[in-house]
């Protein structure tokens, strides 16, 4: 994020067209970082409105009550990000994330519950299965009767990581 951006959400009494449309753009993407400096920028002016600041948007001329603040942040948003500037995360709710390759690692990316995390190799026997971890291909034992799972280690001492295309487990040499 453009710390400007951030500071001019701290400071200042009118939000720039700038900083409007990387609110509004933020919800194009569906990365983590995205949605975590819109919900930061957004929970700082949440805190600001609720002190007595006026604070003015550039694009609608509208300078926020807490009511329009929070009818601003429904209609333009996802319900996560309202929930997250608005409502304090109850224990038993739980939001998803996938992993998505990327330069230099892997993101977390907002998903559905029913996206699927591991896929099935073979069963071992009526205990453990072995398993892989879509996004990375890295493999992993799964004990069927705990739900537990455990990196398959070779006897090299290595990881593994299973190649579709062949059909076999190899190790990862890093």
């Amino acid at each position: 994020m453009n710390n400007n951006l951030f500071e001019q959400a701290k400071n200042d009494d009118i939000l720039s067209k700038e900083l409007i449309s990387f609110l509004l753009e933020s919800m194009e993407y569906s990365r983590l970082s995205f949605i975590n400096d819109a919900v930061d920028i957004l929970k700082v002016l949440k805190i600001r409105i609720e002190r007595g600041d006026k604070i003015t948007d550039a694009v609608s001329l509208e300078t926020y009550t807490m009511k329009g603040f929070k009818a601003f942040v429904k209609e333009h948003f996802s319900e996560y990000i309202y929930n997250q500037v608005f409502t304090p995360l109850k224990k038993d709710e739980k939001i998803y994330f996938s992993l998505e390759p990327c330069e230099g690692g892997y993101e977390l990316v907002l998903s559905d519950k029913d996206s699927k995390v591991y896929k099935w190799i073979s069963s071992l026997n009526e205990k453990f299965s072995l398993v892989y971890m879509i996004a990375t291909k890295v493999v992993y034992i799964k004990n069927i009767k705990t739900k537990t799972y455990s990196p398959f280690i070779s006897e090299n001492g290595k990881y593994c990581r299973y190649d579709e295309t062949v059909g076999k487990i190899l190790e990862i040499n890093a």
